[in-house]
């Protein structure tokens, strides 16, 4: 039997993996036979600090060693073994030092559309240069008084939301919490040596957010025994735009 544990994206929170969490807990027939086992035991959705129900208004000023220990923690309080970790864009850095960290390496680190930097990198130098800019001016004007880094609406439904039908769109936009800007801007230093298991790098085809063509190029960073690369016809959201599919590529790893 397989735990799951699922880590959201910038300015998300648990609630973005409703959809995901449905299809790897429901059972495998309809209807189900009793004492039918589930191939993923449990499954467990994390709000990191400042995120989703742990929204505080410090989003952006939570450390990188704050995002890791919260998942570290996560895993020794809910007692989750035999691992599969996944973590959906900023998080992927993230969950890579937290796999590096814990007592027993997990089965499987799966990262959709992960955010991998370069040697001593932080997140925002594999943006394309117009996404960088455009990220300066909003993080300044954040510093206003009572403002906090939000991704504009428009942004958030024509970048991260390509392709999901609007009226969805409309009733989970509002859920887009202010950004981590610290941590996007802390420089990483994970030596490959650290993580202990296999990975395998979800490549989003339709993100507008981060181009194929730059997944493609993170996941070469992370290529090691047991690494795999699987392409999923997805927006950068792919947990509401493609849950069934998205599970069913977690489920491979049951």
């Amino acid at each position: 039997m397989t735990d799951y544990l699922l880590v959201h994206g910038a300015g998300q929170g648990a609630w973005s993996w409703g959809q995901v969490w449905g299809y790897l807990t429901a059972p495998e027939e309809h209807p189900p036979r009793l004492y039918a086992v589930r191939r993923a035991e449990r499954v467990h959705c994390l709000d990191l600090p400042g995120h989703g129900a742990d929204a505080d208004g410090r989003a952006d000023d939570v450390t990188l060693e704050e995002f890791v220990s919260s998942i570290t923690a996560a895993v020794e309080h809910q007692g989750l073994q035999n691992l599969v970790l996944v973590g959906h864009g900023f998080a992927g850095p993230i969950i890579l030092q937290a796999a590096s960290q814990l007592p027993k390496p997990p089965k499987r680190v799966v990262l959709i559309a992960g955010i991998i930097p370069g040697k001593q990198q932080n997140m925002l130098a594999v943006f394309p240069r117009s996404s960088k800019i455009a990220f300066r001016v909003l993080a300044r004007l954040s510093n206003l008084p009572r403002q906090r880094f939000r991704l504009p609406r428009p942004v958030i439904s024509s970048y991260l939301c390509n392709g999901i039908d609007p009226m969805e769109v409309v009733h989970i936009i509002g859920r887009f919490g202010p950004l981590p800007t610290r941590v996007m801007q802390t420089s990483i230093s994970l030596e490959e040596s650290q993580v202990r298991c296999p990975i395998t790098y979800v490549v989003l085809k339709q993100d507008r957010i981060l181009p194929q063509e730059v997944q493609w190029h993170m996941a070469g960073r992370v290529r090691r025994p047991g690494f795999e690369m699987v392409e999923l016809d997805s927006c950068h959201q792919a947990m509401l735009h493609r849950p069934r599919e998205l599970a069913d590529i977690l489920l491979r790893y049951a």
